[in-house]
């Protein structure tokens, strides 16, 4: 069983290497503090929850862009005393598998911004959105709107690659790169995993859900070894 997660491996675009060495370009999985950056302002790029939460530390004390490839949706944290992944469970969001209506629905919106600092933020122009990046040049960025901005430093909040380098088994991925699998049995023999992104619901790679497709794994692997133990008998 594969449970190695799928947050490893920062994806960052090629824009990256059109930007000059004197520029900090940081992951977010690299960021710890705002010491790690030089002076000047910051482009935190992409418009997740890391990336909003990234951008509002750091406007605390300096000139902070956000770049989304959409107008942030937000959500409260908490309701009615509750967090609001219990209310999630509650209205079976985190239940939604991936061939539901709501499972294919809620995989093309991508997720909502969790509270409302970067709401609160962005309204007292402490960061300033902007649009899609296109491309990078020297010391500027550009943008969907043909905008540029001359950055000093830049996060890139832009997430990971799901890849499994070293797993290196014939017929285990499609075209695309991505695993074969149904609900996390991987159609290699004896080989599953969890934890995978919309591995069969929503919640799959969280750890409020991870343990619901474990558990299905698991009475795989039991069933395949009494069947296998049945059959060796006869």
């Amino acid at each position: 069983m594969v449970a190695t997660g799928t947050f490893q491996i920062p994806s960052i675009t090629s824009f990256s290497r059109g930007l000059s060495g004197d520029i900090i370009q940081l992951h977010s999985s690299q960021y710890k503090n705002p010491d790690q950056l030089i002076d000047g302002n910051v482009l935190v790029i992409g418009g997740g929850n890391s990336g909003a939460q990234i951008a509002v530390e750091l406007s605390k004390d300096r000139e902070t862009y956000l770049a989304c490839s959409g107008k942030p949706i937000y959500l409260p944290l908490s309701v009615g005393g509750k967090s609001v992944f219990w209310w999630f469970d509650k209205f079976g969001i985190l239940k939604a598998n991936d061939k539901s209506i709501l499972g294919r629905l809620l995989q093309q919106r991508g997720d909502p911004i969790f509270g409302y600092d970067l709401k609160t933020a962005i309204h007292n122009n402490k960061v300033i959105i902007k649009d899609r990046v296109t491309g990078a040049k020297e010391i500027q960025i550009i943008f969907e709107d043909t905008s540029t901005l001359e950055v000093s430093n830049v996060i890139w909040a832009t997430g990971f690659k799901t890849e499994f380098p070293w797993l290196k088994i014939d017929g285990l991925l499609n075209k695309e790169g991505k695993i074969v699998h149904e609900r996390g049995v991987s159609n290699i023999q004896g080989l599953s995993f969890v934890g995978l992104p919309w591995q069969y619901r929503r919640g799959s790679a969280l750890l409020q859900g991870v343990g619901y497709d474990a558990e299905y794994i698991v009475r795989q692997i039991v069933s395949n070894n009494l069947a296998s133990t049945i059959g060796l008998k006869r």
